[in-house]
């Protein structure tokens, strides 16, 4: 494993073979302060943020901001529809010549299906684009205050279908999201083999959201978040029935069958909101004969890696992400030969 001089890293196996828990037990100094500052400042702002739809509203402004940031000259920026779902597709200047040659990436932005976009998220989709060497799509899928999960799901799944259609190789599209994105990206597989079509490659979760019930767990535990608020976290949950397309399928990851998934490899925060609840999902999935990696960072806020270049470990962990792609299609391509 990939490593830096501020993290010191320790894995074990569980009884699965095939689930590697591996845990980071040290923090860089921006990370430490970045921990702190999420406490003291952004906690509290979300706690009291009014979630109607006029609080909703002014949170999407965030990503109308983040838009305005170009991304790398390492990639090629273009907008573009899959189904009629917007997308911000990154093309990076070189095609990769490895066991990633000919993949594709359909990336789903995190944000509590509230707000964020292709904009927050350039940095981390711009970062896959070039380090991997093949096109990264970030899907613009309707959230609150328009829309609510089943719409969300919706338009993900649609996403997947059509870029099925145009991809190079459909035995190679990956789906990849962090928290709320990651949650959808997960619905992709459900779905996908309900339906029976091509599944994913592989499945990246950066800081998965796994359950949509998490605030019924006790609240003791997940309370110790250094972002998320349970209070927000249980606002913004009234409201994700809204239509107008109803939700299909589990609420829950740890209720969808292990065989649906792919290849996955997960980040979790230690303490986040959603810690027991990945770890769970990824024992879940090695028992069931999966291929899993997870990486349990300490000191670090929920999804953390989309964060890219602010912090050394969002930097280590795309490049671990990198790792486990180009192994696990390596793997297939060895076993298909």
């Amino acid at each position: 494993m990939g490593t830096d001089s501020a993290s010191v890293v320790s894995a074990r196996r569980t009884t699965a073979a095939s689930t590697a828990l591996i845990s980071h037990s040290e923090a860089s100094v921006r990370s430490r302060v970045n921990y702190v500052l999420a406490r003291l400042i952004a906690k509290p702002m979300y706690r009291v943020w009014p979630l109607n739809d006029t609080g909703i509203r002014a949170l999407n402004l965030l990503d109308g901001a983040f838009a305005l940031v170009p991304a790398p000259s390492t990639v090629v920026q273009s907008v573009t529809e899959l189904d009629s779902v917007p997308i911000e597709r990154y093309v990076p200047q070189r095609d990769a010549d490895d066991a990633l040659a000919g993949a594709t990436v359909l990336y789903l932005h995190g944000g509590g299906f509230t707000f964020c976009g292709a904009g927050t998220h350039r940095r981390v989709t711009s970062r896959l684009a070039g380090l991997l060497a093949v096109p990264v799509y970030s899907v613009i899928y309707r959230q609150l205050p328009f829309a609510g999960v089943g719409t969300a799901v919706h338009d993900a799944y649609a996403a997947y279908r059509r870029l099925l259609e145009i991809c190079p190789d459909p035995g190679k599209v990956i789906v990849a999201g962090d928290s709320s994105g990651a949650f959808l990206a997960a619905k992709i597989c459900e779905l996908a083999a309900a339906d029976g079509i091509a599944m994913p490659a592989a499945y990246i979760g950066y800081s998965t959201h796994v359950n949509l019930d998490v605030d019924l767990r006790d609240h003791a535990v997940i309370c110790r978040d250094a972002l998320m608020p349970v209070s927000a976290y249980t606002r913004a949950k009234q409201k994700w029935t809204r239509g107008p397309v109803d939700l299909r399928g589990a609420r829950s990851l740890l209720q969808i069958d292990p065989a649906v998934f792919p290849p996955t490899f997960l980040t979790v925060a230690a303490k986040e909101m959603f810690e027991a609840d990945i770890v769970e999902f990824a024992q879940l999935l090695g028992d069931g004969g999966r291929d899993v990696e997870a990486h349990v960072w300490q000191r670090q806020v929920h999804a953390f890696p989309v964060l890219d270049g602010l912090l050394p470990e969002s930097l280590q962990a795309v490049g671990l992400t990198a790792e486990f792609l180009r192994r696990v299609l390596g793997a297939r391509s060895s076993t298909a030969a």
